[in-house]
């Protein structure tokens, strides 16, 4: 088999599975992006493999939480945000409610019960805004990590993986890091495509957000808002239209 062939078989086994009626009907504000089936398939393996961490990192905005939120809801994985100074007792009466575990006030007691849940249903947990985890709350997830077989998916910035990763027992366990980053012109046009719009116009959304997903997605549903207010064809609006819309935005991944 040719290089190119092995690729594409690595891409496919590991690449994300998404259904092609997702495809053409995204759910929940998810958007399959290459980015966004290539975390998918991150986060696959991690629980396949039983990876103690999966790391998730990439820019503010670029579907990061999206496309975790996703999985969690397809596989019914808990889910918790870390706070500024966030202690294992907060970690752990977090975790309780998502596995439906009465709250303990002892915390051993609470531990106990936890990692006896997750025994019996080793799982993929989410932890985003991961950066807000203080050492002993990194330690209560290894702990309950190497004693169920589950894994703890941590989800953070570009700026803030070097924290997490500081810890030489924490990195250790880290079995896949998935960077996701800003959909590229030509597959914002792809998603797009159906839309109605011009592909002048959302080359114009792709330079003005810099493919950041988070912004792509208010400048279109700001189009659609006008659009759908003055019944004017989607084949109508123009780049300077766009811009216009634009410059009413905050669009913090793309050009001035």
């Amino acid at each position: 088999m040719t290089e190119a062939e092995i690729n594409r078989l690595i891409d496919e086994v590991f690449g994300g599975y998404v259904s092609e009626a997702e495809l053409r009907d995204p759910r929940n504000g998810f958007i399959p992006t290459a980015g966004a089936r290539a975390l998918l398939g991150h986060l696959a393996l991690a629980v396949q493999e039983r990876f103690p961490f999966a790391l998730v990192v990439g820019p503010a905005g670029v579907g990061k939480t999206l496309t975790c939120r996703y999985y969690a809801m397809e596989h019914e994985a808990p889910w918790v945000r870390a706070q500024p100074a966030y202690s294992p007792v907060a970690f752990l009466e977090d975790l309780a409610v998502e596995l439906r575990i009465t709250r303990h006030k002892v915390f051993r007691v609470l531990l106990t019960m936890i990692r006896d849940a997750m025994l019996l249903r080793p799982r993929a947990v989410f932890v985003d805004e991961a950066q807000l985890m203080d050492r002993p709350t990194l330690e209560t997830a290894k702990y309950l990590a190497d004693e169920t077989g589950s894994t703890f998916v941590l989800i953070t910035t570009d700026e803030y993986a070097p924290q997490i990763r500081r810890y030489r027992d924490i990195e250790s366990r880290i079995g896949t890091v998935a960077q996701i980053g800003p959909v590229s012109a030509a597959e914002l046009v792809d998603i797009y495509g159906g839309s109605g719009y011009t592909r002048a116009a959302l080359e114009e959304v792709h330079r003005l957000t810099g493919g950041i997903l988070r912004d792509v997605v208010r400048l279109i549903k700001q189009m659609d808002t006008l659009v759908e207010l003055n019944q004017i064809p989607k084949g109508a609006i123009t780049p300077a239209h766009v811009r216009r819309l634009a410059s009413r935005l905050n669009l913090a991944g793309g050009a001035a």
